[in-house]
């Protein structure tokens, strides 16, 4: 249920920050998505991590395998029996990027 999927979400964040190149601390610096399926009807046999990161310098090919690799053994351990993969995809912020400011409370009217 609820407890499960919170539970292995904090687990994929502590994957990614455990690959310290990559930048990212805390789950405030990243955004983590499950698909409505698996949250009302459970995962099936095939798990597909995407990820998307800018490009920066640092993020070496042997830093992504990492990445990759730590997400994949995370969602594994959770779901033995499925089949797990992961890919990264990059984007360059450069080619227009942009997002609104976040605001800690929003004014109602």
């Amino acid at each position: 249920g609820q407890r499960q999927l919170n539970k292995l979400f904090r687990s994929i964040v502590t994957a990614v920050e455990s690959v310290t190149e990559i930048g990212l601390k805390g789950s405030g610096s990243m955004t983590i998505l499950f698909p409505a399926d698996m949250m009302n009807y459970g995962l099936g046999t095939v798990i597909i991590i995407e990820v998307t990161l800018p490009k920066k310098p640092g993020q070496t090919v042997k830093v992504r395998r990492l990445l990759v690799k730590s997400l994949g053994t995370t969602l594994k351990g959770y779901f033995p029996k499925a089949v797990v993969q992961c890919h990264i995809n990059h984007y360059d912020p450069k080619q227009g990027f942009w997002t609104s400011p976040r605001r800690r409370r929003l004014k109602l009217l």
